[in-house]
């Protein structure tokens, strides 16, 4: 029971903070391709990316262990 809760908590982790990190990733080499005179900045991709991975990661373990 905690499992399957703990489970639903990182998978919808995953889907938001992936999403947003694809979103911003995809936004910032637009800027790069455009050639904008925006600041390219990859800080908040970055660190959705690494919540991402966050979430994934104890997905897989309890997907190998269970």
């Amino acid at each position: 029971m905690f499992l399957d809760i703990l489970g639903y908590v990182f998978g919808i982790g995953f889907v938001v903070f992936g999403i947003s990190a694809l979103v911003l990733w995809l936004t910032e080499i637009y800027k790069i391709i455009s050639k904008s005179d925006k600041k390219v900045s990859y800080k908040n991709s970055f660190y959705f990316t690494i919540l991402a991975i966050v979430c994934v990661l104890p997905l897989i373990i309890m997907a190998n262990v269970l």
